[in-house]
């Protein structure tokens, strides 16, 4: 099972924290906050015009390449006002080509289609949030893939040393 681990958080080393979270031995870290990730323009050429092939050539391709062998997703975010920050939304809008534009019913609710595979998706945010908010939103990203969700896990502040 390959999982991707997005970590947004700048310069940080948590590593061991996620090993023991995620728990999991085919696992690839990739730390974006050094990487250039431009946001989403919403331009819908990677459903429209070059299918699954996201317009904006920056550091985010070889992150999607990725994604399209991975089984799990777990997202590693700062939080702001009681949600995910920039960064992570940032990284999260990037997903788009990993979906079809046609729509389509899944448990009663309306979705896009997927263009490769199901994505299971969890999150590990640090920083104060609501975290019934955030297990619901983890829900709906899975959701959205396809997937099942993860679990929503907080990086306590104890834990802040090691970051």
């Amino acid at each position: 099972m390959k999982t991707i681990v997005l970590n947004t958080l700048e310069k940080h080393t948590i590593s061991d924290k996620i090993s023991t979270l995620v728990n999991d031995a085919d696992m690839e870290v990739i730390n974006t906050s050094d990487m250039n990730i431009a946001h989403c323009m919403g331009c819908n050429l990677c459903w429209l015009k070059t299918p699954g092939i996201c317009a904006i050539k920056d550091d985010y391709e070889s992150i999607i390449k990725k994604l399209v062998d991975a089984e799990n997703l777990w997202l590693v975010s700062n939080t702001r006002f009681g949600f995910v920050d920039w960064h992570g939304k940032q990284v999260m809008d990037r997903i788009v080509p990993m979906l079809n534009m046609y729509v389509e019913f899944r448990n009663g609710l309306e979705r896009h289609e997927l263009r490769y595979h199901p994505l299971d998706f969890g999150l590990l945010y640090k920083g104060k949030a609501d975290q019934e908010f955030l297990e619901e939103w983890s829900q709906r990203v899975a959701s959205n893939l396809a997937g099942n969700s993860l679990g929503v896990y907080n990086i306590k502040k104890e834990d802040e040393s090691c970051m």
